[in-house]
């Protein structure tokens, strides 16, 4: 080949190598990538910005923030932001759930999520920053809760979590056995009503009495309507306790624990009459009315004039009450009147109420 050939071709070969480099020069772009709010410049053959940020090892995850988007082309002196979500396990007011924010410190989260009011309760410090896989944060809101404690109602602006909270705030110290209207657990919301009852149990003993039995022996001695007591019944006692609760000065419960007998009765001893009384219709004069009175005498008393009830309240024949006597115009003692005397008044009685007087015999009439 000719010299001048060789050197023509020598030449070309120089500038086509020359041209190469020069356009791989202009072809990287200068491109400040910011993460994080923290920017750096770097050069980048890259065509977009989803190239960019690989050629940085950087893959933005669903809830990351880029700008411009991923599949925007990248030009010299551009600027690409990521701003990489933090998960945040949100409890406001006691009610929980997940979350993700861009923001970098507490108190740009909260303003993320709108959450601005200066008076809010905050777990964490405001200038905390937030890592990169997030943290929990509680916030307790201010709200308007109705408390009722020991007969007083007032309303308290509160930011307690929860309704224990709340009385501890308010000083309010439950009893043992005291209640409340709301879990101790259980999260305020704006509007609720929170009720302290309070609840004494004890144990109350309760006299009563124990009524004494009767015992009847018969007399063959005594006629029949002859009784006489020979002992007098004496009452017993027991006391029963109870278990009684109070919530607010008001009985709500009673449940029976034991009885026992502290005082027993004692039973009545009473002699009864068994011998048949002598037929006494003599005694009983003859009436115009047609009414058999000599049966009744009998019934009531065996018909003896002078004749007293065992208690000692009858008395008579025809076994007037006192009152009895003295309501159909007798006077004194109806036993020590005359059988005439007794009959005419018995009579009258009946004239006035009728046999109903004598409630067992009063059939014999």
């Amino acid at each position: 080949m000719p010299r001048p050939l060789k050197s023509v071709l020598l030449a070309l070969v120089l500038i086509g190598l020359v041209g190469g480099s020069l356009a791989f020069f202009v072809a990287q772009k200068s491109v400040t990538l910011t993460v994080d709010g923290q920017a750096r410049e770097l050069r980048t053959y890259a065509d977009t910005v989803g190239e960019v940020l690989e050629g940085e090892g950087l893959r933005p995850q669903s809830h990351d923030v880029v700008l411009p988007d991923a599949a925007a082309p990248v030009a010299d002196g551009d600027t690409v932001v990521l701003n990489r979500a933090r998960p945040l396990t949100l409890t406001v007011d006691g009610v929980s759930s997940e979350v993700y924010v861009t923001a970098l410190s507490v108190d740009e989260a909260l303003a993320q999520l709108g959450y601005r009011a200066e008076d809010l309760v905050v777990s964490a410090s405001r200038s905390e920053r937030l890592p990169l896989d997030g943290m929990a944060l509680s916030i307790s809101t201010p709200k308007d809760v109705t408390l009722v404690v020991d007969g007083q109602q007032r309303v308290v602006t509160t930011t307690a979590a929860t309704a224990s909270d709340l009385l501890a705030e308010q000083g309010v110290a439950l009893g043992p056995a005291d209640r409340t209207s709301l879990y101790p657990d259980q999260a305020l919301l704006s509007q609720m009503r929170l009720q302290v009852f309070r609840v004494q149990v004890s144990e109350v003993p309760v006299a009563s009495p124990l009524e004494h039995g009767t015992v009847e022996t018969g007399d063959p001695t005594a006629f029949a309507g002859d009784d006489t007591v020979t002992q007098e019944g004496v009452v017993g006692e027991q006391v029963t306790t109870f278990r009684v609760t109070v919530t607010d000065g008001v009985e709500t419960g009673r449940e029976q624990l034991a009885t026992t007998v502290t005082r027993a009765p004692v039973d009545e001893l009473v002699t009864v009459g068994t011998k048949p009384r002598p037929a006494a219709s003599s005694a009983v004069p003859a009436t115009a009315d047609g009414l058999d009175w000599a049966a009744l005498a009998r019934c009531e008393s065996g018909g003896r004039p002078d004749a007293v009830s065992g208690t000692g309240k009858y008395r008579g024949m025809y076994q007037f009450s006192q009152s009895t006597w003295n309501a159909v115009g007798g006077s004194g003692d109806p036993a020590a009147a005359s059988a005439e005397e007794q009959t005419k008044r018995a009579q009258m009685l009946y004239a006035r109420s009728g046999a109903g007087q004598w409630p067992h015999c009063g059939k014999l009439l």
